[in-house]
């Protein structure tokens, strides 16, 4: 566990063990460098503890880099590059061997082949947002090579960010929720919101309390939402689709969905005895 003032989440400490970098910092029985892995598996969940019925923190996507502090009984724990997430995760997903990452997924999901076929079993899936290393960008039958020797239908990925995260987070329009989810499989507010922004290729924080201390700046009460703001709840997060409507992977209809943002925050408002709307914030002003 992490002490005081270090935010567990994304804290690779635990009490017996430690990142070596956080030496003199927590408090540890041992520091250790750790070693950096790719992700090898289209998705991995990440464990508060090394077993499958324990709590998800959150997933992880193939191609992306998780520096592992221990491998012990099938189990990895260290803590994932892209936004600092530490956890447990299984150890074969995990690989040694890098390839640069050159592009990365724009469909939902998509599948890699051992040849550029679609008519033969795939070997794998990947989703949204994932890493892949392409070998050679001109299509071939559709399809282009990566770097392990597989394929992927070129459409599928790019190596472009997209101008706005919005039509990215419409993509994800009735995937179910998932509480620690990264992909369409099943997907939670934050997650929606990380996603989406990353499209565009910008970095913001896993979870939707740490969202809201970097991600723009709050509107006056008397400024109109429009599309592209961001609203903040008590533990919940969402996209402004214009003045009325909120854009959001949500626990009531399990799933993602649109909604009046005048029902949304009566919902809340049974649901704390906190104000059931914090913020909107917009950026780039």
């Amino acid at each position: 566990m992490s002490e005081p003032g270090y935010d567990p989440r994304t804290t690779p400490t635990r009490g017996d063990l430690a990142a070596v970098a956080l030496k003199g910092q927590v408090t540890a029985d041992r520091y250790v460098k750790g070693t950096r892995y790719q992700l090898i598996d289209g998705l991995t969940n990440l464990h508060s503890q090394p077993d499958n019925r324990s709590g998800l923190c959150s997933q992880l996507l193939y191609g992306e880099y998780f520096t592992a502090y221990e491998i012990k009984d099938g189990w990895a724990w260290g803590q994932a590059a892209r936004d600092g997430y530490v956890g447990y995760c299984r150890a074969d997903a995990l690989s040694p061997d890098f390839f640069p990452t050159t592009h990365h997924v724009t469909s939902l999901c998509s599948h890699i082949y051992p040849e550029p076929d679609m008519k033969i079993p795939p070997v794998g899936q990947v989703f949204m947002m994932s890493n892949v290393s392409v070998i050679n960008d001109v299509p071939y039958k559709g399809f282009v090579q990566l770097a392990d020797g597989n394929w992927i239908f070129a459409t599928h990925i790019s190596n472009i960010s997209c101008s706005d995260p919005i039509p990215e987070a419409l993509k994800f329009l009735y995937a179910p929720y998932l509480w620690g989810g990264r992909c369409c499989s099943g997907i939670d507010c934050s997650a929606l919101i990380q996603l989406s922004f990353a499209a565009a290729g910008i970095s913001v924080p896993r979870d939707s309390d740490q969202q809201e201390k970097v991600i723009g700046t709050a509107l006056a009460d008397d400024d109109i939402p429009r599309q592209g703001d961001i609203a903040f709840f008590p533990g919940h997060v969402g996209f402004m689709l214009d003045d009325m409507h909120l854009l959001h992977a949500n626990a009531h209809h399990m799933r993602v969905s649109i909604d009046l943002l005048k029902e949304v925050i009566d919902i809340i408002s049974f649901q704390t005895d906190k104000p059931p709307l914090r913020f909107i914030k917009r950026i780039g002003e």
